[in-house]
């Protein structure tokens, strides 16, 4: 049984209350139904009106049902949709080149400073996990190389007292003709040797990487390949440089630290393959570099031969 919450008489099952505060109360539910209908149908009917409208304005050259959603009507030509097209890649461009410099704040110049710097403390963990190198970082390095061991040679092939000591001598005299063509020789050497650098890291560098692709069978690309050849030949290139500075006082002094600056090439090369090679035996790598300085020692002697 149930009863009227305003009368309180108890009313049968299906049974309305026929008091006036029920009757009232019926009455207006009626009317607040009534009322949300019609705000329903008049919402309705501005939305279409909308739609119409926007659809009127807009012109449909595609036929697409979402361009009188976008207002994109299609009239620019060609040209103008090609102009927009290239704003945009240069847009993107030059953010990528800003994040670049934000990341990099020093440029070229810093980002190869501080990876030699790197490298000289410690040198095996710079060929275990090298960081990102540029092309041109890698050719700069190569170059240099070259620049550092040429010097040592024609220290060598000079003799003693070549130093620089013996350089600013000759240029302060009165008659120094000599001093001056000896200069000249250092920056033509210099020069040679920058060229050569970069032909004798391509040399080393790809015998590797060919042995790497068709020995190994592995798809390293030859840049990635390269990054820590390149750097096995920088303590050599310190040491050829201290040799320089030295070769004022004996060319023995600057035929054992080259020595030793090969040594250094040839573990630090191994520990680049094997680091490249990991899923091989240390012997396998072993043979692999002996295969490699074979290949590039032959090469080398016959171009100096010709």
């Amino acid at each position: 049984m149930r009863s009227c919450i305003y009368c309180g008489r108890e009313l049968e099952k299906g049974e309305v209350c026929d008091c006036p505060q029920s009757v009232a109360h019926r009455a207006g539910k009626q009317q607040s139904s009534a009322e949300r209908k019609n705000e329903t149908k008049t919402e309705d009917k501005k939305s279409d009106k909308k739609q119409e409208k926007t659809q009127a304005n807009y012109s449909n050259p595609y036929k697409t049902e979402t361009s009188y959603k976008t207002g994109y009507a299609g009239t620019e030509s060609k040209f103008e949709r090609a102009k927009i097209k290239h704003k945009a890649r240069k847009a993107a461009r030059k953010a990528k080149a800003t994040r670049t410099s934000n990341i990099n704040p020093k440029g070229f110049f810093g980002e190869l400073g501080r990876y030699i710097v790197r490298f000289i403390k410690s040198p095996i963990d710079t060929i275990s996990n090298p960081p990102h190198l540029g092309k041109a970082a890698i050719m700069t390095i190569a170059s240099l190389q070259g620049v550092v061991l040429w010097l040592c040679m024609f220290f060598i092939l000079r003799g003693g007292g070549v130093g620089p000591l013996k350089i600013l001598t000759s240029l302060m005299n009165f008659n120094g003709g000599a001093g001056y063509s000896l200069v000249l020789q250092i920056i033509l050497c210099m020069v040679s040797g920058a060229i050569s650098g970069v032909i004798l890291f391509f040399l080393y560098s790809g015998i590797f990487w060919l042995i790497n692709r068709f020995v190994m069978r592995l798809k390293t690309a030859y840049w990635e390949f390269s990054i820590r050849l390149a750097s096995t030949w920088i303590p050599f290139t310190v040491i050829c440089a201290i040799g320089v500075i030295l070769s004022m006082l004996s060319p023995v002094t600057l035929m054992i630290l080259i020595l030793c600056g090969a040594v250094s090439v040839a573990v630090l090369t191994y520990e680049a393959l094997r680091t490249e090679w990991i899923s091989k035996s240390p012997s396998q790598v072993l043979y692999a570099m002996m295969l490699g300085y074979f290949v590039f020692f032959t090469v080398v002697c016959y171009l100096i031969t010709i």
